[in-house]
């Protein structure tokens, strides 16, 4: 099981902080939201592993780590789509049909697009893995209570 670092800038306690690089920032986290809610193919990288970039490597990330995916973001999308479920016609059985799909769309205008859906729900978690996919989505706590959507992202 992997755990969002302590500098993710999903947790609660980081989300508005300043930071050299302006990580918490809210400019910030709605460009790493529209990026991760559209699906942009790649999720978003863990800045304390990801040594591809000069200002995580300014933040602490140490030259030769293994990049992996941000477990914080991955938290967001599970719920999401866990949301998602819930709105099914079947409820009960938590899956993602065309109804839980639809009622999705109209009332979480900041939420997954349909193009996220399609990447998250289907090439991450359906095909993860495999050659139509990406890589499998990592494990993590999805109750992790610190880890949310800054109150202006939620609509």
């Amino acid at each position: 099981m992997n755990n969002p670092c302590p500098q993710c800038p999903w947790r609660k306690a980081n989300q508005g902080k300043k930071h050299f690089a302006g990580f918490y920032r809210k400019a910030n986290l709605t460009r790493l939201w529209n990026l991760i809610r559209r699906g942009n193919g790649g999720g978003q990288t863990c800045h304390m592993t990801d040594p591809g970039h000069p200002d995580h490597v300014k933040a602490g990330c140490p030259e030769d780590a293994q990049m992996r995916e941000c477990p914080g973001s991955i938290i967001l999308v599970l719920r999401e789509l866990s949301a998602m479920a819930s709105m099914g016609a079947r409820p009960d059985e938590r899956r993602i049909d065309d109804q839980a799909v639809t009622t999705y769309l109209r009332t979480r205008k900041g939420g997954l697009t349909k193009s996220g859906i399609l990447w998250w729900a289907l090439q991450r978690m359906q095909l993860g893995g495999t050659p139509l996919g990406g890589p499998k989505l990592t494990e993590v706590n999805e109750d992790d209570s610190d880890i949310d959507l800054p109150e202006y992202l939620k609509q």
